[in-house]
């Protein structure tokens, strides 16, 4: 699940990588679209967080039909969102100018934010997909699927973005291009691959009808987390717009730092998925202590890896900036946020195993609102003030949200063990 999840971060810095060649305008226009994009994407992976536990708390209790029949629905719930935020994105993007985004930048991001919002209904078919055979204990195929959409990104990427091999050089737009490509052909893929799995056959994925009632009850079970999520995600969107409210170039070395950071933030992402389903399994099983043992050994391994990830961000964070981008200005301020985003490691490895661990228990409504309180009532008026009212200027940004944070991974963590705990969960 780790090296799948890795796939998704190694598809957006293979597109940062290659499009940072071209210039900060780019970049910017890169950040700019992406910035709604993720938060599209905190919405359907919240939407669809209910799915995961439910096949795995159906497998665990050794019942095929029924891990089958949570996959299906899932499977609908994920092209009915897709295409919702499909629609949603492209609405945005004739508002884009008047958010108070650089003109060059804005113009530059249209039709690749076009691209990035159609290619979302491929991505979360893919995304249902490959969590149902996560969570049916099958998680090697969907790496060599993710591995194929990085090759074909990747490939694309060089012929549309550089014009190679008479190919026409489109710039940001060949990167939209190769997106779209590379996520429907994974969906398809992974499609294919599950209709003909003797393995997955005996699950009846495809073979029977949906079951509405189940489809809405998954509905309203992934609302508190796509409520955790856009919440988070949303407090993140307007931090990269403060950015754009402070110039082209910090949008460019924000892109940049939220590549490099990413790069670590997809070992507690993984953890989390995989924890999630875990504790999903044992609880599925009437296994309460083995829930908890699961929860508690995947933190601990969290925070040791990312505590390693942190000397690393810290110690090298603007030698790696010089990576993704030939301008000096933009690399010495992404090098800066590195370092910043180097302090977030232990705690953001707190934060997301402990609530991947609580969406085992499909515990999802006080979580909801801690984030509320975390993101929105506390995080987002420290980064403005820090940004706009002392010399922080763009670090502002990334430092406002950080003691919120701990402070929410700390409460997470504590809410796990005390429901492991409780004869009820």
């Amino acid at each position: 699940m780790l090296i799948g999840q890795a796939g998704q971060v190694v598809l957006q810095i293979t597109d940062t990588l290659m499009v940072g060649r071209l210039g900060a305008v780019q970049l910017a226009g890169a950040a700019l679209a992406g910035n709604f994009v993720m938060f599209a994407m905190y919405f359907a992976y919240g939407s669809l967080g209910a799915v995961s536990p439910r096949i795995a708390q159906a497998f665990g209790a050794g019942d095929a039909p029924e891990a089958g029949n949570c996959a299906r629905a899932g499977l609908v719930l994920a092209m009915g969102v897709g295409l919702l935020i499909a629609l949603a994105l492209s609405a945005v993007v004739p508002i884009l100018g008047r958010l108070g985004q650089p003109p060059e930048v804005v113009e530059l991001t249209r039709t690749y934010m076009i691209l990035l919002a159609w290619s979302m209904p491929g991505a979360l078919v893919a995304l249902l997909l490959g969590q149902a055979a996560e969570s049916l204990n099958q998680p090697w195929p969907v790496v060599w699927f993710m591995a194929g959409a990085i090759v074909l990104n990747t490939v694309l990427n060089l012929l549309l973005i550089f014009g190679l091999f008479g190919f026409p050089a489109l710039g940001l737009e060949g990167a939209g291009w190769a997106t779209l490509i590379a996520r429907w052909g994974q969906a398809l893929g992974m499609w294919l691959w599950i209709s003909r799995s003797r393995i997955m056959k005996r699950f009846g994925i495809f073979t029977h009808a949906v079951d509405l009632q189940l489809l809405n009850r998954l509905f309203r079970d992934g609302l508190p987390v796509a409520a955790q999520d856009v919440l988070e995600g949303g407090a993140f969107a307007m931090g990269t717009l403060m950015l754009g409210w402070v110039g082209t170039t910090a949008m460019a070395a924000n892109q940049v730092a939220i590549s490099i950071a990413s790069l670590a933030w997809m070992f507690p992402i993984s953890l989390a998925s995989a924890t999630g389903v875990r504790v999903a399994q044992e609880i599925g099983a009437g296994n309460r202590a083995g829930a908890r043992r699961a929860g508690v050994v995947a933190i601990v391994l969290g925070t040791t890896l990312m505590a390693v990830c942190a000397i690393f961000y810290v110690g090298a964070g603007h030698w790696i900036a010089t990576w993704f981008t030939s301008d000096p200005e933009v690399a010495a301020l992404a090098g800066m946020l590195v370092v910043i985003a180097g302090v977030y490691q232990i705690s953001d490895a707190i934060q997301s195993v402990s609530l991947g661990a609580l969406r085992g228990l499909i515990d999802n409504r006080v979580p909801a609102v801690a984030n509320a309180i975390c993101y929105w009532v506390l995080s987002l008026p420290t980064v403005y003030i820090l940004t706009f009212h002392t010399a922080l200027g763009a670090a502002g940004v990334w430092i406002g949200y950080l003691p919120w944070m701990v402070l929410t991974g700390v409460f997470f963590l504590l809410r796990f063990l005390q429901k492991t705990r409780s004869p009820k969960i």
